[in-house]
């Protein structure tokens, strides 16, 4: 048996162990980026409706092309799309740290630069997705997708306080300066990486002009997700799911700790932090979870587990109850919740996306990645409007309980469902003929 080295070990292979560390650096700049972008909207404007247009404006590119970013991400090298996209995005941003100190930021400018990176996120998010079961082992996609997992929790928590002391200490052009410098440490990262070299199957550029190509790839990569029963009905639940999940910690709760509860922001903040903490703990279990249970039931029990605790929250937030207990006891029962509801979450998407990364053949995985996201992202919108009018309607209570009970009878239906076992079961025949090929 070949021996591993301390790095083989904890990063899979050298490949992959770049992946991770360039990705962590610029996930990091990106959450000092966040932090600072917003601050700096609301000190040009002090609008929130200036600051609410600009986080539409920055998802309008992952609603709108997403599906269309998945089929370049089949089409062209994804390494070249990899690392050329953290390099403009690298730019954009020391750009606009240099336009800020000289004086001449404007929000026409920070809309431009923030689109244009959102753009440079959609074109790199399937490449990346489809490069990821090339990189490693189809026995060892857990591990990856665990860590991956690892990696966004740990800069959702390491980001905000950076950014608060670096924005304090550095000011805005420091933490352009950062985030900018972070994203060109994630592209040199990434040259260095050895990418699969890629499936081309389906439409040659021989055949067709590139503008035929591109829609003739576009509707073969639809008409396969499609017409796979069980990846069709995945990706329909995860519709439903995200938009009854996104607004519930985006908008009900937030007005409900602020405008009820009357927060002050560190108690909040420390509320918020526990959902990144619980993803961390799910990624230390989850890989003995997916050897002790099947990966269709963990994400079904984990989805209805989420149901049950919304409503638990929901109860929480009932005035006899909120208007009798102890705030300390309040916060430390929310604080439980979204820590559950954390590992909860990993012990449902990382069963996904490695169930997709292990039945949807490499010629078809940018486009699906691709569409996956783009579907999934494409009602947020709508569902965060229509809970900002709920939440002045109704009260925070029953929306929480309402959604947490219409997640859990998603959940029992997903582990019903005949189509999502079929697709399951290709994916552990997959990884069974990988272990045995070893």
């Amino acid at each position: 048996m070949e021996k591993k080295t301390l790095g083989q070990r904890l990063f899979i292979n050298r490949d992959f162990g770049l992946l991770f560390w360039g990705r962590l650096v610029s996930q990091v700049g990106d959450g000092i980026h966040y932090l600072a972008l917003t601050w700096l909207v609301l000190d040009l404007t002090g609008s929130g409706t200036a600051l609410g247009t600009l986080l539409l404006v920055s998802s309008l590119p992952m609603v709108l092309l997403a599906p269309f970013t998945g089929v370049l991400a089949d089409l062209w090298d994804r390494k070249t799309i990899v690392v050329s996209m953290d390099v403009v995005r690298g730019l954009v941003i020391l750009a606009l740290g240099f336009i800020h100190k000289q004086g001449y930021l404007t929000m026409p400018i920070l809309y431009g630069a923030t689109v244009l990176s959102s753009l440079c996120g959609v074109l790199f998010g399937p490449a990346i997705s489809a490069a990821v079961p090339g990189l490693v082992k189809k026995e060892e996609l857990v591990k990856a997708n665990s860590l991956n997992s690892l990696s966004r929790a740990a800069t959702q928590i390491i980001g905000p306080v950076a950014g608060a002391f670096i924005l304090g200490t550095t000011g805005y052009y420091g933490a352009f300066l950062i985030n900018g410098t972070a994203f060109l440490f994630s592209a040199l990262s990434e040259m260095f990486i050895r990418f699969p070299k890629q499936s081309r199957q389906g439409v040659q550029a021989a055949e067709l002009n590139p503008a035929a190509q591109f829609f003739r790839s576009f509707q073969e990569g639809f008409h396969y997700m499609w017409q796979n029963a069980g990846l069709r009905t995945l990706i329909l639940f995860a519709v439903a799911l995200n938009f009854l999940s996104a607004p519930l910690f985006n908008v009900v709760f937030p007005y409900f700790g602020k405008e009820v509860l009357l927060l002050e922001a560190k108690q909040y903040g420390n509320l918020q932090a526990m959902l990144p903490v619980g993803f961390l703990i799910g990624t230390g279990l989850i890989g003995y979870m997916t050897k002790k249970y099947r990966k269709e039931s963990l994400l079904s029990s984990g989805i209805i587990l989420q149901g049950g605790i919304s409503v638990l929250l929901g109860a929480l937030a009932l005035p006899s109850v909120y208007g009798s207990v102890p705030l300390l006891w309040l916060l430390a029962a929310m604080s439980a919740g979204f820590l559950l509801i954390g590992v909860l979450n990993i012990f449902i998407n990382v069963p996904f996306q490695v169930t997709l990364q292990e039945t949807v053949p490499d010629h078809y995985r940018g486009r699906v990645f691709g569409l996956l996201d783009s579907m999934v992202q494409m009602l947020v919108p709508l569902s965060m409007g229509l809970s900002g009018v709920l939440v002045d309607n109704f009260s925070v209570a029953s929306l929480f309980a309402f959604s947490g009970i219409v997640v859990a009878v998603l959940g029992f239906a997903m582990a019903l469902s005949r189509n999502i076992k079929l697709l399951y079961a290709q994916g552990e025949m997959a990884e069974a003929e990988a272990v045995a090929e070893l």
